[in-house]
């Protein structure tokens, strides 16, 4: 054994050499089998690595999809590889004329779904959209309380704990690639055909059996069924029971009805056939619907204008505009009129009404 005196030099012991060996230093059994990320807890802050760009000049379509159709998607495995449509491009020299996606049969998700979407166009090009992929980085792991020293186990069992302790698991650090560039954005609706019209009638009879169903019970039940006494009571109750008055019915003046989504898209399009230009508050006037459900359909076929003189109107998209169903000739390029609407209008008649100071007596 070696010992440095009169010094702060922390000494070191040294195993007498056994068979000829070398001596050498017993390494710490805590640090053997470590994960990078148990050394210290401020690598959960450092930065993970560089960001991969090697799908950076990829390019991608990003889609909205209807919401029955997402739902059946979000089911699949994140890791396995299913082909979940064909998408069919028919472009000319310059552009692309239509788009379409069509659902193999094979694939659980797709059974009973509509087999034919139609895919509309709806910016080329989109600024600042891009798409990142992340996963964990090899080397990391979890903390996990069975890999505990096994004199920090001990101790726990041994020792009469002063605090509450909290278990939780590290973080795993993620390396971050960029997946690629959206350089479409793209509105995705079913085919109404006759698959179609019967997955919505399929849709519609699940919805209505799942609801809870009244049973109207006969006047003539037996006696068994409630409370001893109450039927065939010899004392007449008929005087404790005062016939109401007419009851006030509820006004429902401007109460929109909501229409069906295919016809309320006729209705819009009807309207941007005579201006190029529509404020919400003018299609709420114009077709009765309330506002929220109209904002969602419009925002199917026109786009919010964010400057110029007609900040905050909808104009159609431009893929819209070739529908042979319609005709857009002779729009005005101009902002539709406001119309007054009673809808919020408040009595104006109590501003007439004189008002006089009264003194307490």
């Amino acid at each position: 054994m070696t010992t440095a005196y009169g010094s702060d030099v922390p000494s070191i012991k040294v195993e007498n050499p056994v068979n000829g060996q070398t001596p050498h230093i017993k390494p710490d059994p805590d640090s053997i089998g470590a994960s990078p990320a148990a050394h210290t807890d401020d690598d959960l802050y450092e930065d993970a690595g560089d960001l991969e760009f090697a799908g950076a000049d990829q390019g991608l379509y990003l889609t909205r999809l209807p919401k029955f159709l997402w739902e059946r998607w979000s089911q699949l495995d994140d890791d396995q590889e299913v082909t979940i449509g064909t998408v069919r491009v028919e472009s000319g020299p310059e552009n692309i004329k239509r788009m379409s996606i069509l659902l193999p049969p094979d694939v659980a998700q797709n059974r009973d779904l509509p087999r034919e979407y139609n895919m509309h166009i709806v910016e080329q090009d989109p600024m600042n959209t891009f798409v990142f992929s992340e996963k964990d980085l090899p080397g990391y792991r979890a903390y996990s309380a069975d890999r505990a020293p096994p004199r920090f186990k001990d101790r726990k069992r041994i020792e009469k704990a002063r605090k509450p302790e909290y278990s939780f698991r590290r973080a795993i650090p993620k390396q971050t690639a960029l997946a690629g560039q959206v350089r479409t954005e793209i509105n995705c609706l079913p085919v109404e055909n006759k698959g179609y019209v019967e997955y919505m009638r399929r849709r519609a009879k699940e919805e209505s059996e799942s609801r809870p169903k009244i049973h109207v019970l006969n006047a003539s039940v037996g006696g068994n069924t409630l409370q001893p006494g109450i039927l065939g009571a010899s004392v007449d109750t008929s005087a404790f029971i005062t016939k109401a008055g007419p009851s006030r019915a509820k006004k429902q003046a401007n109460k929109a009805v909501r229409v069906p989504a295919d016809v309320l898209l006729d209705q819009i399009m009807k309207c941007f056939e005579r201006y190029d230009f529509w404020a919400l508050r003018s299609l709420k006037v114009e077709l009765n619907q309330p506002e929220a459900y109209l904002k969602e359909i419009l925002e199917r076929v026109a786009t919010l204008t964010r400057s110029g003189i007609y900040v905050g109107t909808y104009q159609l998209q431009a893929s819209y505009k070739d529908t042979a169903k319609y005709n857009f000739s002779n729009v005005k390029a101009e902002q539709a009129p406001e119309v007054a609407s009673d809808f919020g209008a408040t009595d104006d008649d109590d501003e007439n009404v004189k008002m006089e100071d009264v003194l307490p007596k």
